[in-house]
């Protein structure tokens, strides 16, 4: 059996809405650019679908692991504590299941953004546009 992946893009979530588009915004471009994965955006307060949903929200896709990935520039207690805890991962391995359709389906969490020279190109990028 090949694996079908899911990918959970966490977003920090905002009473914004504009801000909570964003993170929709760039799963639906992951999703478009990637049809092969089935991509789903989670948040972590004030908005929803909340990780917590946006993960059971897998359920009938078929999926047979999951990466969930912050999207968030760096590390703090969001990444660190919350999201693990809400994915109920084990601190040893950074790793976790969920049941899914009778089935244990493995979640795997990414690193959020931090530096990147995708990033870098992006900023340059955004300030050659107001020069």
């Amino acid at each position: 059996m090949s694996e079908k992946i899911g990918i959970l893009a966490i977003g920090h979530g905002s009473r914004l809405p504009y801000n909570n588009q964003v993170v929709t915004e760039i799963a639906n471009m992951i999703s478009e650019k990637h049809p092969e994965y089935i991509v789903k955006a989670g948040f972590m307060e004030h908005s929803e679908p909340t990780v917590e949903e946006a993960l059971h929200s897998f359920e009938g896709t078929g999926v047979t692991k999951i990466a969930a990935v912050p999207v968030f520039l760096a590390s703090g207690v969001h990444i660190t504590e919350d999201i693990p805890e809400i994915l109920k991962l084990d601190p040893e391995t950074n790793e976790g299941k969920i049941q899914l359709n009778g089935n244990s389906v493995r979640i795997v969490y990414g690193k959020p953004l931090g530096s990147d020279r995708l990033i870098a190109d992006l900023i340059f990028k955004r300030a050659q546009e107001v020069l």
